[in-house]
């Protein structure tokens, strides 16, 4: 799990918390441990006596399960001491229930440390002292810094200290390594020394369970991976893939990683599988591939040490078929438009959120199921939510569900939400920019660890979808102006697929033919008609604000004017089209050549008189432009 830092807030804003002000405005991921210290019970001011520390046959009874990793980790933690203290750090090694079982070092800090009990038989649990860095680490089994006033305790918001979880061979956290000083000598390096530190005890310990392990694991590894035929996998817990042959390099397209990661199952599964007496073997998705997954244990006296992982296609599945091509499907002749779609192809293989940046009326939820039919959720849900549709008051439960009786006129059973209904699918947010301010918190806390809670409980839950959002407004102005964001912003960022209006498309013209051919097979006509020239200058000429939705319209009521024509021509299309394109009206009984005049000044207008700006919008030649031109007097 990635490393968590926590850092220094203003007095103000602890001082408000505390004092339950609901003005205070607490960073998302400080707020969640806060709320967990005061859920605790732990004391805001912080322990300042000797009360409860574990002394004599106490302290040793926790100081046992503990006394292994000292004595394997001596030479590491004595050079780690002495590289700390000399910046004027502690070195704390404590049980996984937070309780101080080693001091070291310290430094021209030692007084201070003693001071304020970071002293051994001391309990550093987040229930006895609130948020800090030892007894986070041992709740959330993840490396955590902590810095001045995101203490939860007012006594330690003198204090920085970074603490690392150290892992036994079955995963679970054996003990804490932390070191702490004055909060004036913040230093990230710090925290990488401790987590570098915490690894290395974590190594001896797998060696000292090898060492014990007997001849199986001699004989499982010394198999080596490269003499197994087909894909092979050494996987060690808690799910890390230390090594893999080629075949299975090929396979799963990495060198190393988290086994969840790379064969969508994870370590817990994975030991059940292979301690189960009978090996049938698990089908397992890959993508669009279905494989089966067996797996032989490396145990050891404390648990299994690593498992042997054999990975192979499914027989019984049936020859998959190379997928279609969903992108193919959306009309693009323009260069920057298809430039666009090759990303969201790109971006649609991976689990990288997606933001849809365009004005309204350009196809932004076709492009969002596309990403989501060229992902490995192909075979999820698409749940879409207009964010701008349903009031602030609503939006809450319609996202996350609601418990029974959670308000006036819930469902007496409760309701799921759209969360949970597009669990292992995609979420589309479309016109994220309406997102009320308490909603935006709402969803940056389930961005960060996937948890969420239904309006009206207080059970979380765990959220399993890709999110794409989209809107027409200007969401980088809005971050700035403090309307919507910052962080919640950039955790949406991910990979921006800008789509261009269709007043920039090169290829109007072309698209219209493409959709009139669509609404003639839909109307059941024998043949589609084509566009006349002149019809096809006032297409170009138009400013088209509605974009493909306002072509789309003007089409249909274009097809149902020209009945069987062979050509949609100027009398066909909407009346308006020339108003609100800043070409005035065509008459049904103007001259083509009267109608070719208006659309080339109302292209030269919209360009500011550029000729060769002119000639792309009406898709002619420059020359023939200039022609036109000449033959009007110009």
């Amino acid at each position: 799990m990635a490393s968590l830092v926590l850092d220094d807030v203003a007095e103000d804003l602890w001082v408000a918390y505390q004092a339950r002000s609901t003005a205070a405005r607490v960073p998302s991921l400080l707020m969640d441990r806060w709320d967990r210290s005061r859920r605790l019970g732990a004391p805001h001011d912080g322990v300042r006596c000797d009360d409860g520390l574990l002394r004599g046959e106490a302290l040793r009874v926790r100081a046992e399960p503990v006394e292994l990793l000292r004595v394997l980790g001596a030479a590491s933690l004595e050079q780690a001491a002495r590289e700390l203290s000399a910046r004027d750090h502690v070195l704390l090694l404590a049980d996984p229930d937070g309780v101080i079982v080693g001091v070291e070092g310290g430094g021209g800090f030692a007084d201070e440390a003693r001071r304020v009990l970071l002293i051994e038989g001391a309990c550093w649990s987040e229930a006895a002292r609130g948020t800090n860095a030892i007894g986070t680490a041992a709740t959330e089994a993840r490396p955590v810094t902590v810095v001045g006033r995101a203490h939860f305790g007012r006594s330690y918001h003198g204090l920085v200290c970074a603490a690392a979880p150290i892992r036994d061979v079955d995963g679970t956290v054996r003990a804490v390594l932390d070191a702490t000083s004055s909060a004036l000598r913040f230093d990230p390096a710090v925290g990488d020394a401790v987590l570098a530190a915490a690894r290395a005890l974590e190594r001896l310990l797998r060696l000292e369970a090898y060492a014990g392990a007997g001849a199986g694991v001699v004989r499982v590894l010394s198999g080596a991976l490269d003499q197994i035929v087909g894909a092979a996998l050494l996987v060690e817990s808690p799910g890390r893939v230390v090594r893999m042959n080629d075949a299975a390099r090929s396979l799963v397209g990495a060198a190393a990683g988290a086994c969840e990661a790379l064969l969508n199952i994870a370590w817990a599964e994975l030991v059940t599988e292979a301690l189960r007496p009978t090996a049938g073997g698990l089908a397992v998705a890959l993508g669009r591939m279905t494989v089966r997954v067996r797996a032989e244990p490396i145990a050891s006296p404390r648990g299994v040490l690593a498992v042997l992982v054999y990975v192979a296609p499914d027989v019984r599945q049936a020859p998959a078929t190379a997928p279609p091509d969903v992108f193919a499907a959306i009309f693009a002749e323009d260069a920057g438009l298809r430039a666009q779609l090759r990303w969201a192809r790109q971006l649609a293989a991976s689990e990288v959120p997606v933001m849809l940046l365009a004005e309204t009326g350009t196809g932004k939820e076709l492009v969002a199921r596309a990403v989501h039919d060229a992902s490995p959720r192909a075979d999820g849900p698409f749940v879409a939510i207009n964010c701008g549709a349903l009031a602030p008051s609503l939006l809450e439960s319609e996202l996350f569900g609601y418990g029974p009786g959670a308000f006036t006129g819930a469902d007496r059973r409760g309701r799921t939400g759209l969360l949970h209904a597009a669990t292992g699918g995609t979420l589309l947010l479309d016109e994220v920019a309406e997102m009320p301010p308490a909603m935006q918190a709402a969803l940056l806390r389930v961005l960060e660890d996937g948890m969420y809670h239904r309006v009206g409980e207080a059970a979380p839950r765990r959220a399993d979808v890709r999110v794409i959002c989209s809107t027409c407004r200007d969401l980088p102005a809005l971050v700035e102006s403090g309307q919507f964001r910052k962080d919640l912003y950039y955790r949406l960022r991910g990979g921006v697929v800008r789509l261009p209006p269709l007043r920039a498309r090169t290829d109007i013209v072309a698209l219209a033919e493409c959709l009139i051919k669509r609404l003639s097979v839909r109307a059941g006509r024998r043949s589609a008609p084509r566009i006349s020239s002149g019809a096809a200058a006032l297409l170009r000429a138009h400013a088209w604000p509605g974009n493909v939705r306002e072509l789309r319209s003007c089409l249909e009521v274009a097809l149902v004017i020209a009945q069987d024509a062979e050509f949609v021509d100027c009398e066909h299309l909407p009346p308006d089209l020339g108003i609100v394109g800043h070409v005035n009206e065509p008459s049904s009984a103007a001259p083509l050549a009267e109608i070719e005049t208006r659309a080339i000044e109302a292209a030269l207008r919209a360009v500011d008189g550029n000729v060769s700006a002119a000639a792309r919008t009406l898709g002619v030649a420059r020359s023939t432009l200039y022609r036109r031109m000449r033959r009007d007097g110009r």
